[in-house]
């Protein structure tokens, strides 16, 4: 094996500066575009070994990160300019190199790492500067600088003012190597003065500044206050006035105008901008040039100058007539008849070619992101385009997504804004008019004259910046009720309700006109959403509401696309935004009780047989079809699922909505009496009793004569199908059953699974006929061609099955099941059929015969196929030797975790050694190891493992495992500490207290503390460091030192031993990792004369 020596890296020391608030989106604060973000781990301080996950931001100028993805203020940040290289390190590790810092970040997997560096390369190779002296701002500009006395947490940091930002650093040698601690953004902050303090307060947090002389306490506080007031006077107005058509309001060319619609696109002078904030944002989004200096970004000014008033016409008023146009000097109520027409009811906008083509939109939509054309963008937005539409790109789902991936932050800004709607002032105090109806309201023409005599549109102040879902429209309603509706409900039943979801409330009235309401519930009151099957209700479809108080609410309509609009935006206004951006439209949508939730409650989101759980503030994506084990009901009604990479226990509640959740959860988890790709599946996507079958079949029947032709036993076929039938993940094949049965199991149930394999009558047809074709490469092709159209459960489970039927066939000289054997059993099976179609006997030869063309398997792939098989065959043989100690067995070996039928199967002879055993895994699993890595093989037990040495025969380990433990071979995290610990020594020895507790009676004692020495041959412990006698004594090689400890010890810190002598067992308690490693390296040395290999 190959190693290459870590590079030394400094401890990167920081402070925690914790918010006392959190805003909703931390990233939105960042005014730079974010090119990527994440979770990573990376070293801690002290140059500790244990990685620390931190939330990760990059931008064009910085690499920051935080402890979590709330936080405002971050641990560290790193500028780009002063970054020499970015490396990998490595399978999922990579650096980032500076002039005098190496940071170390790990990524969950290579993919991720690789998507990093991509980002980091793309942002270097785009700087014209490397190196710098200081490249920490983009200007060298600096206000003053110095030392400031900060005193939460209590720290001195160099302290700098540049431009409209605060930056802290921890001395002046970080500022000058662009190393950084965090900044604090002026345009949000206010300065206050006191006796020897200046404070910055911001929305999220007080900074206090300690100052020791008066000079220096005013001479920071004019700074300061000098950095806030130029902050406050960038002027916006001259930005978005450069463009010569900005200068003039949209509607009525007034000249200068300061206020502007950020989700139209268009500048607005005074009067104008009251009559559009009069509309309600829901229709146009009204801020202030001047006042709302939060909301004008560089990239919303962007958007401003690259559309402008002049394009953004060409939209929104193509066809205006002569005599309906808008003059400076028109009164309120022609500004409300004009703006109301322009802009609500769309009458005089350029539609979209594409408009009434919701999917062609959609795909232009997610195509004209990735560019610069905004006016595209915007044309296609109200043309009908939907925002939230989905891409087809698993990473980036949202248009959203996608323009932050393609670096497009002009259209990420215009995207933003419109996201959500919010209500009108009115709407929001729940008075449910038509805005038009409010409009020609002559009282509201006198509020307009009013407001705009105060210098501020009507009604402004009532709603806030943060956007709010908005949405109305009739549905047909019945009678709430305490339990869960499961009657018919005839439309008899139902009463027509004109519905509103806004400003947290879900309302309905007896008509659109109404004022008075019918009923309402808050939104935060809503705990789970249902979407119900159609035909089940008079209304075709329908769909549930339940509250905490255990009320259900049924709401239907006759229109799907009515429902979905319903479904989408109580999605969007009940489920954090995390949860929403990505779970498009759903089945069933809450919150439940769940032990491993943020406060004890999870977010659930079922769409099909996909459930989204957001869990603190990462959305664990789960496949319900592919669970490992699902408890639906234990003793406390309580569900408990586990799958690949994680576990839940959602905790029963006696409420209307969770009986539904098991329900559907149950059913999306497989059902036997569902087709393929609706059963309960592997983790590679193949229904588990096919599977369970085929395993069975290839380690006992391929040498059994006429297999698939001789019938089992009718009633023990019957029983096992029924248990595949009934819950598949539960069933173990008994080793004893007769193979036969198992064969019959298989063709049984694909001979009657719902759709077969083909995937339908018409699809197997289409097979049928290609097997009529007589050119070998065209009919090749076509099967081929059938393949890939098939559902992706459906061609797994042909390649699993083929790949098993080639094998089979292999071994024709035993077994007698030729490729035509094969073929006259298979055919008639898998098309379903009992007539002798001769073409079915021929698709089943084909597919055998073709086997690595249709199926794509290159020579490597079909040689580690068959050596597998032959494994299993060795095996086979070696169990049914007479010899008491065979010279090669067939271990089962794990790689890097112990999971379910994940083992490995390894002929191993009496001479192989633990690295022989080591290289070959890593070569059939082909994995080659990089440069740093050491793989080793260990003995687990439980919660415990010992590193085996590389000379070690593993035979002997193999026969001598207990039923609890297994071979591991993985990579070791502690293989070059220990080497560099021991390089260099010329006696390896070591002495110090340990903390140990011991077994007696199968109980363990609590840990107390014992001196410990470890020299030549022997381990001693003593009570005391000086003066006691040696308490205990052991020769180092006649124990075995296993790593770790068993939890339930309670231990005082992670880092233990477990020594085992005689057959008792001694635990030992480290206070540190690097004396966890020191101890390790040197019971390994003793152990084996110095040779680690």
């Amino acid at each position: 094996m190959v190693c290459v020596t870590e590079q030394t890296r400094v401890s990167d020391e920081s402070i925690d500066i914790h918010c006392v608030g959190f805003p909703d989106h931390p990233e939105d604060l960042n005014l730079q575009l974010i090119i990527k973000s994440g979770w990573l781990d990376k070293t801690p301080p002290n140059g500790g070994r244990q990685f620390q996950r931190r939330w990760v931001q990059l931008d064009w100028e910085y690499l920051r990160y935080f402890q979590n993805n709330k936080e405002v203020y971050s641990k560290r940040m790193v500028a780009l300019a002063c970054v020499s290289e970015v490396v990998r390190v490595g399978e999922k590790r990579f650096e980032i190199i500076t002039q005098g810092r190496t940071f170390l970040f790990r990524a969950p997997n290579s993919k991720q790492r690789d998507d990093w560096l991509s980002c980091l390369w793309k942002v270097l190779d785009s700087r014209q500067e490397k190196k710098c002296g200081n490249g920490f701002f983009k200007t060298a500009v600096v206000s003053t600088e110095g030392y400031l006395e900060m005193t939460s947490p209590r720290n001195k940091l160099y302290t700098v003012v540049n431009n409209h930002k605060v930056y802290l650093f921890r001395n002046r040698e970080e500022y000058l190597q662009g190393i950084g601690i965090t900044d604090i953004d002026m345009s949000r902050a206010s300065v206050k003065q006191t006796s020897k303090f200046v404070k910055i307060t911001t929305s999220y947090r007080t900074f206090s500044f300690m100052v020791d002389s008066q000079v220096e306490w005013q001479h920071w506080y004019a700074c300061l206050m000098a950095c806030v007031s130029q902050s406050s006077s960038d002027s916006v107005c001259e930005r978005v006035w450069s463009l010569e058509t900005n200068r003039a309001c949209a509607d009525c060319g007034a000249v200068m105008p300061e206020w502007a619609s950020v989700n139209l696109c268009v500048l607005l002078c005074e009067q104008c901008a009251g009559v559009h904030q009069s509309l309600g944002q829901s229709v146009s989004k009204v801020y202030n040039l001047k006042s709302d200096e939060c909301v004008w970004t560089d990239d919303l000014i962007k958007v401003f100058l690259l559309i402008g008033n002049s394009k953004a016409n060409q939209f929104w008023a193509v066809d205006v007539p002569a005599c309906e146009r808008l003059s400076q000097n028109a009164s309120s109520s022609e500004r409300v008849k004009h703006i109301t027409a322009k802009y609500q009811d769309a009458m005089y906008c350029k539609r979209h070619t594409l408009y009434g083509q919701q999917k062609e939109l959609n795909n232009a939509l997610c195509t004209t992101v990735q560019t610069d054309n905004l006016v595209e963008t915007l044309s296609l937005l109200f043309s009908g385009a939907e925002i939230r539409c989905y891409t087809g790109i698993p990473e980036f789902p949202s248009p959203l997504a996608l323009a932050k991936h393609t670096g497009q932050p002009a259209q990420v800004e215009l995207l933003r804004h419109h996201l959500t709607t919010v209500p009108s002032p009115k709407e929001a105090q729940g008075q449910q008019r038509s805005p038009l109806a409010i409009m020609v309201d002559s009282g509201l023409v006198q509020a307009l004259s009013l407001g705009m005599q105060q210098g501020r549109p009507c009604g402004w102040g009532t709603v806030g910046h943060t956007s709010v879902l908005c949405h109305n429209g009739y549905l047909f309603k019945v009678a709430s009720s305490a339990r869960p509706i499961t009657d018919y409900k005839p439309q008899a039943d139902f009463s027509q309700r004109w519905c509103c979801l806004g400003n947290g409330l879900f309302s309905y009235y007896k008509t659109e006109q109404s004022t008075n309401r019918c009923g309402c519930i808050k939104m935060s009151d809503i705990i789970c959403l249902s979407f119900n099957s159609p035909g089940i209700h008079g209304y075709e479809h329908t769909f549930e509401l339940y509250t905490d108080s255990g009320r259900v609410y049924l709401f239907g309509a006759d229109d799907i696309v009515t429902i979905k609009e319903w479904i989408r935006a109580f999605a969007i206004a009940l489920l954090p935004a995390v949860l929403s951006d990505v779970c498009g439209l759903c089945d069933r949508l809450g919150r439940l009780r769940c032990a491993e939730g943020s406060s004890g409650i999870g977010w659930f989101c079922l769409s099909g047989s996909r459930l989204q759980v957001l869990l603190h503030d990462s959305v664990q994506n789960v496949d319900l079809r592919k669970l490992l084990t699902l408890t639906l009901s234990d003793s406390v009604g309580d569900m408990v699922f586990s799958w690949r990479g994680g576990s839940l226990h959602v905790i029963a509640e006696n409420k209307p909505h969770f009986p539904g959740w098991v329900r559907s959860i149950g059913l999306c988890g497989g059902a036997g009496d569902q087709p393929l790709s609706l059963q309960q599946l592997t983790e590679s996507g193949i229904p588990i009793a096919v599977d369970r079958c085929l395993d069975h079949i290839t380690r006992h029947g391929l040498m059994s004569t006429g297999i698939y032709r001789k019938c089992g036993v009718h009633s023990h076929v019957s029983a096992l199908l029924e248990e595949f039938l009934r819950d598949a993940r539960s069933v173990c094949v008994p080793e004893d059953i007769a193979v036969d049965n198992v064969t019959n199991t298989l063709k049984r149930f694909l001979r009657e699974v719902r759709e077969g394999l083909f995937n339908g009558q018409q699809n197997s047809q289409n097979w049928l006929c290609t097997a009529e074709l007589t050119d070998n490469c065209n009919k090749t092709s076509r099967y081929q061609t059938l393949l890939s159209s098939l559902p992706e459960v459906n061609r797994e489970t042909f390649k699993a099955l083929f790949n098993h039927l080639y094998c089979v066939q292999n071994f024709s000289n035993i077994n007698h099941m030729t490729t035509r054997n094969l073929g006259l059993v298979f055919g008639p099976t898998l098309f379903q059929t009992d007539k002798a179609d001769p073409r079915t006997f021929k698709v089943v030869e084909d597919l055998i015969g073709s086997y690595c063309a249709i199926f794509n398997i290159s020579d490597a792939e079909l040689q580690k196929q068959m050596d597998m098989t032959l494994l299993i065959l060795n095996k086979l043989k070696d169990q049914a030797s007479l010899t008491p100690v065979p010279s090669h067995t067939v271990c089962a070996i794990y790689l890097e975790k112990r999971e379910e039928d994940a083992e490995l199967l390894v002929q191993v002879g009496m001479s192989t050694t633990v690295e022989e055993l080591v290289l070959e895994v890593l070569e059939m699993c082909g994995i080659q190891p990089a440069d740093g890595e050491f793989w080793r093989c260990y003995e687990t037990k439980e919660e415990i493992e010992r590193e085996l040495h590389y000379k070690e025969a593993v035979l002997p380990v193999c026969y001598s495992l207990s039923p609890q433990s297994h071979l591991l071979v993985k990579r070791s995290h502690y293989t070059s500490d220990i080497n560099m610990y021991l390089s260099g020594k010329e006696e390896v020895c070591k002495l110090g207290a340990l903390r140990m507790s011991e077994v007696k009676g199968g109980k363990c004692k609590s840990f107390s503390n014992r001196h410990c020495e470890l020299s030549g041959s022997t381990f001693r412990l003593y009570k005391e460091l000086q003066g006691s006698q040696c308490e205990k004594e052991w020769p180092v090689q006649e124990i075995k030192v296993y790593q770790g400890y068993m939890s339930k010890l309670q231990p005082p810190t992670p880092w233990g031993l477990t020594v085992f002598h005689d057959q008792q067992q001694w635990y030992f308690c480290c206070d540190s990792e690097d004396e966890f490693i020191e101890w390790i390296a040197t019971i390994m040395s003793l152990q084996h004369g110095g040779d680690l290999g």
